[in-house]
């Protein structure tokens, strides 16, 4: 599988580092993950069946952006550094459907998306 960083393969490289230091400040993260990586390999959906993942353990987060918006890559990229955070708070990652932990990084995830498009007005623009 091909991965790369981050910075490297997203296009739009202004909104991605804004909404870093977005998310940042709005969870009071004290740390990014180790590594925050990209794929554009169509295995990781079907190997992962996700579009993300943060591994606790190496404290990675692996993001599939494919030909999807950037919004949703962006979306996907918040709901894995809320894990990040939960991780930190001392909650225990399952990562179970319907369980407590995803049901709060999926809300959040969705908050913060409502919130940078105030921050990012062109986000739901067309490239």
């Amino acid at each position: 599988m091909r991965l790369r960083t981050l910075l490297m393969e997203i296009q739009n490289k202004d909104a991605l580092t804004t909404f870093i230091k977005f998310v940042v400040s709005e969870l009071g993260l004290r740390t990014l993950p180790t590594k925050i990586t990209v794929t554009d390999s169509a295995e990781f959906p079907s190997q992962y069946q996700t579009f993300g993942t943060y591994a606790s353990d190496t404290d990675t987060v692996i993001v599939y952006y494919g030909s999807r918006h950037l919004a949703d890559v962006l979306r996907t990229l918040a709901h894995e550094l809320v894990h990040h955070k939960q991780r930190h708070d001392g909650k225990v990652l399952n990562g179970n459907d319907g369980s407590d932990i995803e049901n709060e990084a999926n809300a959040v995830a969705g908050t913060l998306m409502r919130k940078f498009k105030e921050v990012y007005p062109d986000l739901y623009v067309e490239n």
